[in-house]
């Protein structure tokens, strides 16, 4: 393992990183069964695969901020409060 990997392994940077990753996919989960979806609907909704809807679901990737705007809009919910509600839950 290089140093720099170390370093971004055990770094509280990391950390939260991690943390907001799973906090966003709990709510983006959270929101989508709210409105009764399921993920291939949001998959059809968002133009996201299924696949990647789970991986973010379960905190495995970072959306880009056209992806937050795409399923906001599929959710039809402001995306900012979901923002509000992330920032909540990782303080």
């Amino acid at each position: 393992m290089t140093e720099f990997f170390s370093f971004l392994v055990h770094s509280n940077h990391m950390n939260k990183l991690t943390k907001l990753d799973l906090e966003f996919g709990k709510i983006l989960r959270k929101k989508r069964l709210y409105k009764n979806l399921t993920q291939e609907v949001l998959s059809v909704e968002s133009g996201l695969s299924r696949a990647y809807i789970s991986e973010l679901e379960m905190g495995h990737k970072d959306p880009s901020l056209f992806t937050l705007f795409k399923l906001s809009s599929a959710l039809n919910i402001k995306l900012s409060s979901m923002i509000d509600e992330i920032d909540m839950k990782i303080k």
